[in-house]
């Protein structure tokens, strides 16, 4: 039987592994840590379920679904309550929400006249660029298509909310395919989003939990657990990859484990593991594709989780929490404003806030010392919030090579490490390192490849 070695436990290598084994091809997980996940974490803690990386799914895709259920944990699947849908934007040291419709938009404060007019500019706009499937920036994407402070506080946020990137480096079509498809299949971006937003709206209606935001009952890392279990002995831990050679049926592998080395042989083998390790992995085999990813960056990032009494907030946080322009000057990124969203991710008669900060825009925070952090997430959210207490919790998370960046020029990288794979058959580049970051996003690329990945195989 032919074997197939997948490096990396995150979401995307125990997702693969898992789809591969559905279609009857064996596969062996290595991963360096001593925990499966990668960044899908949750801390429990007196009482607070604390997420260190993504904290909800929006299941576009449908696979986090089928897959829960293949599980056996669907039951253990957890809708957002409403506030889910509400997002906040940080503007003029106020928070106000994002317009989601015409009669909002002109009501809305977030934007002057001015702007507003600029906005509907968009809907005589010939399409750009990125719907010819050529790269721009987020900020060139939204100032032409918006304007200039309308992209900056609709569109740029975004990119900081979800990448803690600069949206001036990072590339639209490879961060946000949505957006470019939205102004390719509609030429506007307003009736495009229009148009996903109705679609949105009546999938919710008729009960489709993959358009409602996402989580499991004690958190994300449900699932990642289940995936982890279901693998048993295909999973190994505390197993790093060294390097990787050519061999005349496929790879070599050279693995420390356990403070020993060993070498494995592998018909394939998928590197779904950030790219600057995968980068030191095939330095010896082929220093070309090493070096291209040695070129995708990454950001550090920081969570500050903090809990108050409900009492000290003057007004409920019912919604999904903000973003924060770079206008703004702010330190901190956003906030997620997770008991608002899920139920008991607090104790009773308190409320728990996810605060992001780091990034490419302030990545000096990210290794300030917890008490100095804590501060100033503390300082920023109440300044924004209102708060008339101190946090009753306190916990910091940090990732130094958190996210990686779709910076100008990705599209190209990736396209030359797909030529790698064509170049050494039997070699696979799966991961956020590549493609759109989100959990279904990631699920769904795993089946995808495990289907090509088998078939390949059986030739």
């Amino acid at each position: 039987m032919k074997r197939v070695v997948v490096a990396g436990a995150g979401i995307s290598g125990l997702s693969l592994a898992f789809e591969l084994e559905r279609l009857g091809v064996s596969a062996l997980v290595l991963e360096s840590g001593r925990r499966a996940g990668g960044k899908i974490e949750t801390d429990r803690r007196d009482g607070y379920i604390c997420e260190r990386g993504p904290a909800s799914y929006l299941d576009r895709h449908n696979s986090i679904t089928p897959l829960a259920r293949s599980l056996g944990v669907e039951a253990r699947v957890l809708p957002a309550f409403d506030a889910g849908e509400r997002r906040l934007v940080v503007a003029d040291g106020r928070l106000h929400d994002t317009p989601l419709d015409a009669v909002a938009f002109f009501r809305s404060r977030l934007l002057p006249v001015s702007a507003k007019l600029r906005m509907l500019a968009d809907l005589a706009l010939p399409r750009g660029p990125s719907a010819r499937g050529q790269e721009e920036s987020v900020t060139e994407f939204a100032s032409r298509r918006l304007g200039v402070l309308a992209g900056e506080r609709l569109l740029q946020p975004l990119v900081s909310g979800l990448y803690a990137g600069d949206p001036a480096a990072v590339s639209l079509p490879a961060a946000f395919p949505l957006m470019a498809a939205l102004e390719r299949e509609h030429r506007s971006l307003v009736l495009g989003m229009r148009a996903d937003l109705k679609q949105q709206r009546a999938k919710r209606r008729a009960g489709n939990d993959a358009a409602r935001l996402s989580s499991f009952v004690t958190g994300l890392d449900e699932l990642t657990a289940a995936l982890a279990s279901r693998l048993g002995d295909r999973l190994r831990l505390g197993a790093r990859i060294v390097q990787a050679e050519r061999t005349e049926n496929g790879f070599r592998l050279q693995v420390e484990e356990n403070g020993s080395s060993s070498t494995l042989d592998a018909d394939a083998l998928a590197l779904a593991i950030p790219a600057h390790q995968a980068c030191a992995v095939l330095r010896p085999l082929d220093s070309d594709l090493s070096e291209i990813l040695a070129r995708i960056p990454y950001v550090p990032v920081a969570l500050v989780h903090l809990g108050y009494l409900a009492s000290a907030l003057p007004r409920p946080a019912d919604a999904y929490g903000f973003f924060v322009p770079a206008s703004e000057h702010l330190k901190i990124l956003g906030a997620i404003f997770a008991s608002a969203i899920f139920p008991d991710r607090a104790p009773a008669g308190f409320s728990l806030f996810s605060v992001r900060t780091g990034g490419a825009r302030h990545p000096e925070t990210a290794s300030l010392p917890d008490e100095e952090l804590t501060a100033l997430a503390h300082a920023e959210l109440a300044g924004l919030l209102g708060l008339t207490g101190p946090p009753a919790f306190a916990h910091v998370a940090r990732h130094e090579r958190g996210l990686p960046q779709y910076t100008l020029g990705h599209m190209d990288r990736v396209a030359a490490l797909e030529a790698g794979e064509r170049r050494y058959p039997g070699l696979y580049f799966h991961g956020n390192a590549y493609h759109n970051a989100g959990v279904p996003e990631l699920v769904s690329r795993s089946g995808e490849l495990a289907r090509r990945l088998a078939e390949e195989l059986a030739r």
